[in-house]
């Protein structure tokens, strides 16, 4: 059986007075996903989560953001994840990230590959706007419970 091993990168925001998380436009047409990334051998999964970010976001992994020591969730089942054709055992990893740069949120508001959802987009697999996200993304969020659909509800 396949293993497949996935890094999450959670990178919230509550600049806009409530609790959001950035997703980015995949290449060549694939939907708007969280920054997802396949463990490489030898690899942990925060570093996993510290290179797809550097890489995907063109950030300096040493003054940018700063990946949690450790995974905010770990999963391991067994299961077909979506778009998949085979059952694999699957292994996910969040991890919370914060990026502490002023210029860098400017650079990632600027960004038009970037935007900033709500929980309940997130939980849903789709913005207020109508993108639907990859559906790896609600799949694992919500057999997780990492986020919560009412955690950007404004009290």
């Amino acid at each position: 059986m396949k293993k497949t091993e996935l890094a999450i990168a959670l990178i919230r925001s509550t600049e806009s007075g409530s609790l959001r998380w950035l997703v980015k436009h995949g290449n060549s047409g694939e939907k708007p996903s969280l920054i997802i990334a396949d463990r490489l051998e030898k690899e942990s999964f925060r570093e996993t989560v510290a290179r797809e970010i550097s890489w995907e976001l063109n950030l300096d992994r040493k003054r940018d953001f700063l990946v949690a020591n450790m995974a905010q969730m770990n999963l391991e089942f067994i299961d077909r994840l979506p778009g998949y054709t085979e059952e694999s055992h699957i292994v996910a990893a969040f991890y919370n990230v914060e990026i502490y740069r002023a210029k860098v949120l400017e650079q990632l508001q600027g960004d038009d590959s970037c935007f900033w959802i709500d929980s309940a987009a997130v939980c849903d697999g789709v913005t207020r706007q109508g993108q639907i996200l990859n559906p790896i993304v609600p799949y694992l969020v919500n057999r997780s419970s990492v986020i919560q659909h009412w955690e950007s509800q404004e009290s």
